[in-house]
């Protein structure tokens, strides 16, 4: 295990420093709140500072997020390691591209800094509206929550999908997590070295688009071939949940820090369990320690992998003594029947042979950056149990 260097940085500069260590280019435009990212990459590159392959990343500022993700999917077609930076309505413009290299089965990783897109106003502010408004391009969401959790998913990001071919979407909470400072370890070079697979990226090189070795990509297909192409995706898909979590154990290993798709944190025979990913995680947890404390029987799920969800996984995590679990989702989708995380949870408690029957529901938070403490916290814990909870709340 490497000793630590701990060093103070907010959560946009914990992604740049792993995006910068592990590309060969960077295609960057600039957007509250992840506009930091790219800027310490252009400050990196123009002082000839090395990623871990000994050379210096080309970084291009485009004229937008279109041209961004543009750039970045033509230099992944020629072979190259590459990655971007952004939030909210440049996220956008970007899903055309997401498709195409979520569809060619190409490793990349974007970070994101998730914030508010605008509906009836405009807010800079955070939230996941315009991550999970990326849910059917095909790409893999790992969340952290806190800067050093940005580092290391961000680590964990590039390694897994380089073996999965799966791209990545390296999510944090806009402004909590991307403007937070705090103490973080440094994944060093050696680190990284050895967490990246050297065969895989010999394979991304070899798929390359090299007049010198010719073949047939992005055509047209008609229906006699384009559903079967499609679904032969599946593998791959299907191998993400298990792939990440082997990548989090080796990485422990490495470091130390141990993660994992899905954590449980609370009584082990909890009978009311709250769902949630992001830095709401912590004002959770701390309502958790404080109603255990006080005689209740809580938990919390922490979602780490959004998507695509290892419905085994999540569902073995939660307590079996479990009789309701209340799912909480930073965003709001108005025409659905529930928002996404809700839905995830519903679906797999059900496509599962578990023996827990649990009363589900949800709940909308943080919208914007809305205040999410455990002040706010604590009365929808009243509204969710039948039993008074009078003596033991403020």
């Amino acid at each position: 295990m490497v000793k630590p260097q701990f060093e103070v940085m907010d959560g946009n500069e914990a992604a740049a420093y792993i995006a910068y260590k592990c590309s060969e280019v960077c295609a960057i435009y600039p957007i509250t709140p992840s506009s930091t990212m790219g800027e310490w990459a252009d400050e990196w590159s123009a002082k000839g500072m090395k990623n871990v392959f000994g050379t210096v990343p080309q970084v291009t500022e485009m004229q937008s997020e279109a041209g961004a993700a543009g750039t970045i999917h033509g230099a992944l077609q020629g072979g190259t390691l590459a990655s971007t930076f952004t939030a909210s309505q440049g996220l956008l413009p970007m899903i055309p591209n997401m498709y195409k290299i979520a569809g060619e089965l190409t490793p990349t990783v974007f970070h994101i800094a998730a914030r508010t897109l605008a509906t009836h106003a405009l807010s800079i502010f955070g939230d996941h509206s315009d991550v999970m408004a990326c849910r059917s391009t095909g790409w893999a969401m790992l969340f952290g929550n806190k800067p050093q959790e940005v580092m290391d998913m961000a680590m964990i990001a590039h390694a897994a999908t380089l073996k999965t071919r799966i791209p990545f979407l390296n999510i944090f909470d806009g402004f909590r997590t991307s403007h937070e400072l705090n103490e973080v370890a440094l994944v060093k070079d050696d680190v990284i070295l050895q967490m990246l697979d050297m065969d895989a990226i010999r394979a991304h090189r070899e798929r390359s688009l090299n007049p010198a070795n010719p073949f047939i990509r992005g055509t047209a297909q008609n229906p006699d071939v384009f559903f079967q192409s499609r679904e032969a995706a599946n593998t791959y898909i299907n191998n993400v949940p298990r792939i990440t979590q082997e990548i989090m154990n080796q990485f422990a290993q490495l470091t130390g820090r141990q993660y994992n798709i899905y954590e449980y944190y609370g009584a082990k025979d909890a009978e009311k369990v709250s769902v949630i990913m992001g830095s709401g995680a912590g004002a959770v947890k701390e309502t958790v320690d404080y109603l255990n404390n006080n005689g209740q029987k809580v938990g919390v799920v922490i979602v780490r992998l959004f998507s695509p969800m290892d419905v085994h996984a999540f569902v073995n995590v939660i307590p079996k003594t479990v009789k309701s679990i209340a799912v909480l989702d930073r965003t709001k989708e108005p025409n659905g029947i529930g928002e996404p995380l809700y839905m995830n949870v519903i679906n797999a408690l059900n496509q599962t042979d578990n023996i827990i029957h649990p009363k589900v529901i949800g709940g909308r938070y943080g919208l914007s950056s809305k205040e999410f403490t455990p002040q706010w916290w604590l009365p929808f814990i009243r509204s969710w149990t039948k039993k008074s909870l009078k003596a033991t709340l403020p």
